[in-house]
């Protein structure tokens, strides 16, 4: 996991680094469209396992990570996921969740804190959760799968974010 985690920060260097003086050298030639959206910086898959707050994936507050729920995983049928945050700003962020819906069944998304303790949570079946994050704390978010059953329906999500203030 550390060095999925230490890969993972030195390709993020890397790619910021290149975009950064991409971008720069192509201000001055090309304008830019006020309504431009940026992709996310990397977009990953989840790894397992990652069910549980002492097994997280770490998450970075403007990448995109692809996972599934509604499997069997390592002998164990799967409806949650856990992604640890690092807030590097204070920051309003916007959590997307990008997934199947079903009659029956939904995805839901939870912020926690370090303690483990419930901040806020997407209500309703919204795809979205916005969500204050101080800088320089932990934090957890959640995708869980609700009224999933064994056997039931497979769930590909992927989680994305964006700074909104």
């Amino acid at each position: 996991m550390k060095k999925t985690l230490l890969a993972s920060l030195g390709l993020t260097l890397l790619l910021s680094t290149s975009a950064g003086a991409a971008f720069a050298e192509d201000a001055d030639s090309a304008p830019v469209a006020k309504e431009s959206n940026l992709t996310s910086l990397l977009e990953y898959h989840e790894q397992e396992p990652n069910n549980s707050f002492e097994e997280p994936n770490y998450y970075f507050i403007g990448d995109a990570v692809i996972g599934t729920l509604g499997e069997k995983v390592q002998g164990t049928w799967e409806n949650y996921d856990v992604y640890t945050i690092k807030a590097f700003e204070s920051n309003n962020v916007q959590f997307t969740i990008q997934g199947d819906r079903y009659p029956d069944s939904w995805l839901e998304l939870t912020l926690y804190d370090s303690n483990g303790q419930k901040i806020k949570r997407s209500r309703n079946g919204q795809y979205f959760l916005n969500a204050d994050l101080e800088k320089g704390k932990d934090y957890y978010l959640t995708v869980n799968a609700l009224g999933l059953q064994p056997g039931g329906h497979i769930f590909d999500y992927k989680i994305s974010s964006e700074v909104v203030r």
